[in-house]
């Protein structure tokens, strides 16, 4: 062997001496040579080791709270979506409690010493805004969502929508994959290691196997069976990680379902229906292709949870869900858009009768009788409904002309369907611009008490009048009730007009009574409004007494809808103490509500008036029938009967002959102003007379 030349002699003879040993006596310096080279491998393997296992924990770690962040921004959301559909108590709470640990999450992440240059550059140099900035914000929305109030919340939660669906996530997403690719560098850094150290203890083991082999092995076995281990754990953190990913992404999909549907009835709500909807056109070619909305709202809705609790208020909600359900057809969307209203979106109908036939079994099914652990209480609903081409009107359109339809439903007397027309929303639009002319009028004393006539139906004689309203418009000339009585309900003036009607007819009587008319007595109307004045009686007796007349002068008449819609029984009250006072009440409209002989027996009346959709038919044998029934009925609770609606002869000689008390109708006279009543009753025994004949 060619012996190797040094640069120095001095060198020469160390490397002779010390390490290329020759002599047997000294072979114990290469043994002890070859340890110190094995012991110091191993020191430093092990040492690497240790610190590569740390950087490895620690990035598992910080993954951990990336990925938590990351849920906790999406359960954010979730409360916030709870939140704007029902302020509860346990939903604000959660918010709260998911904010802060989204807030001690982000500030264990940035505070954490020795991230990587890129997620330092992600969180505090990223351009448009650093992460650390974004996420602050976002926390900060959050926590201040509960507080705001109207439009402010909406924005808040649309942003928080976009930021946490979108924007906030995908940043999240890009910390995770950071250190997921920190994570699996170190851990081929420590696999080099690994690899490194092996080789190294084989050249020894080559060089030095009589000496050194097994203490080697042994080394390199346990080195091996501790990165094995690290390898294990790092290899169950990434499962961890897949899991808690899985979980995120069914959390995401429940948040998608909660964002869509009513959470106690599982019906879509106003987003889905809106989004439903829209795509409808884009789904329909054909231009003669149509759609159905319709709206359906619960009728006396609130006295179920005032009475029963909204525990039974959440029940028939439920049942009203499930009847939806079973009267649609599986093509067809039903959703709940907030409190007693429900929509119902039917896609290619029939024809509109198929429409209006599926109202109306709605309509009727809800009316049912609803029981609640054994108790039982009687609801009703009404509908209002439009149909549609597929492009001829917006979603918001849609719902509003349903909406207009449902209103109109309920203001002539609920339990009924109305179909939304160009007409209708013409009438709405009319009356909303007499609602702000109503209280000028009343100041300006533009509405007229008119008087319709009502007759003995045996004698023909004179029985009394009816006082009705009518509004002399400076512009529009007569306006008959029907068309501003609603908006003055809803400027809650028709209380006001009830007593205006009631001051001007008491002045007719007297005014008519002076000029020598007889007229035993007046009737007037008393809305709900009016009868939930608790001072009423002693203001009708004060009227009274002002003009030195009798209570047995005025007949009061309440509708039957009143006592049947009123979630009190302050009507009730009010009729007794009237009736008390000597003043005679009697029942208006009677036979178009659901008015119970019950009712009528608990009540203090002096009469019913049959209405005008009862006497139409006469004479046909049904119509008899039931007018005859509601006289024996009425007979044998004491109380008189007016048949209103009789416009001719025959239906005057028929109700007269059946037992009715009095009549009223077009045959009679029509609703005349004071001066032209008072020329009708001068010829009053004449006409009558010559009828008779």
């Amino acid at each position: 062997m060619k012996p190797v030349r040094w640069p120095g002699k001095w060198i020469r003879q160390v490397v002779a001496r010390h390490v290329c040993l020759v002599r047997p006596q000294s072979l114990w310096k290469r043994y002890l040579l070859a340890f110190l080279l094995i012991g110091g491998l191993m020191s430093a393997s092990h040492v690497t080791s240790l610190m590569s296992i740390r950087a490895t924990d620690g990035y598992a770690e910080l993954i951990n709270i990336a990925g938590r962040q990351r849920m906790l921004s999406q359960r954010i959301l979730f409360y916030v979506s709870d939140l704007h559909n029902s302020s509860s108590g346990a939903a604000m709470a959660g918010l709260e409690k998911t904010v802060a640990e989204f807030e001690q999450a982000h500030e264990l992440l940035v505070n954490r010493p020795g991230l990587p240059d890129a997620l330092v550059t992600l969180y505090h140099d990223a351009e448009p805004i650093p992460l650390d900035m974004f996420t602050r914000r976002y926390a900060a929305m959050a926590a201040y969502y509960p507080g705001a109030q109207g439009v402010e919340r909406i924005n808040i939660r649309d942003q928080l929508t976009v930021w946490g669906e979108y924007d906030l996530l995908g940043r999240l997403n890009e910390a995770v994959t950071l250190l997921e690719n920190h994570s699996k560098a170190q851990s081929r850094q420590l696999l080099h290691i690994q690899h490194t150290t092996f080789y190294i203890a084989v050249l020894i083991f080559v060089l030095e196997a009589a000496l050194i082999f097994l203490p080697a092995q042994i080394s390199v076995t346990r080195a091996i069976s501790r990165l094995e281990r690290r390898k294990k754990q790092l290899s169950g953190s990434y499962d961890a990680l897949r899991a808690r990913n899985s979980e995120l992404m069914s959390a995401r999909r429940t948040l998608a379902h909660a964002a869509n549907h009513d959470t106690l009835t599982g019906l879509a709500n106003r987003r889905a229906i809106n989004e439903f909807l829209s795509q409808l056109p884009a789904a329909h070619t054909k231009a003669d292709i149509t759609l159905g909305v319709l709206k359906i709202d619960l009728d006396r809705f609130k006295s179920v949870n005032d009475r029963f609790g909204h525990a039974a208020g959440d029940a028939l909600l439920k049942k009203t869900a499930t009847l939806l359900r079973r009267e649609t057809s599986p093509g067809d969307l039903v959703g709940r858009i907030g409190g007693d209203e429900f929509v119902v979106v039917v896609t290619e109908p029939a024809s509109v009768q198929a429409i209006e036939a599926l109202a109306r079994r709605i309509v009727n099914a809800l009316s049912e009788p609803f029981v609640f652990e054994g108790r039982t209480c009687r609801t009703g609903a009404s509908a209002g409904y439009t149909l549609a081409g597929s492009s001829t009107a917006t979603p918001d359109q849609l719902l509003i002309e349903s909406d207009l339809a449902l209103y109109e439903a309920k203001r002539t007397g609920r339990g009924r369907a109305h179909e939304y027309s160009n007409e209708l929303r013409a009438d709405i639009e009319t009356r909303h611009a007499l609602f702000s002319e109503i209280g000028t009028a009343i100041d300006r004393d533009e509405f007229e008490a008119w008087m319709q006539p009502q007759v003995c139906a045996g004698t023909l004689r004179l029985a009394g009048c009816e006082v009705l309203v009518r509004w002399n418009h400076p512009t529009r000339g007569i306006v008959p009730p029907a068309i501003f009585l609603a908006a003055a309900e809803q400027a809650g003036l028709l209380r006001a007009i009830d007593m205006m009607m009631l001051s001007k007819g008491l002045d007719q009587l007297e005014d008519l009574r002076a000029a020598g008319i007889d007229l035993p007595k007046i009737s007037v109307n008393a809305s709900p409004a009016t009868l939930h004045d608790p001072h009423l009686p002693e203001r009708l007796i004060q009227e009274i007494s002002s003009r030195h007349l009798s209570p047995q002068d005025l007949v009061v008449e309440v509708l039957e809808s009143t006592l049947i819609e009123s979630e009190d029984d302050m009507a009730a009250r009010t009729i007794a103490r009237i009736a008390d006072a000597g003043i005679a009440v009697s029942l208006d409209d009677f036979g178009t509500g659901y008015a119970s002989m019950s009712t009528l027996s608990q009540l203090t009346l002096s009469g019913i008036k049959l209405d005008q959709s009862l006497i139409s038919p006469v004479p046909q044998p049904r119509a008899e029938s039931i007018i005859s029934a509601l006289v024996t009925m009425s007979r044998s609770l004491g109380m008189t009967v007016v048949a209103e609606g009789i416009e001719t002869e025959e239906q005057l000689e028929l109700v007269a002959g059946m037992g009715c008390d009095t009549v009223q109708g077009y045959l009679i006279g029509k609703p005349m102003r004071a001066v032209d009543f008072h020329a009708w009753a001068l010829n009053c025994h004449e006409e009558t007379a010559g009828r008779r004949a």
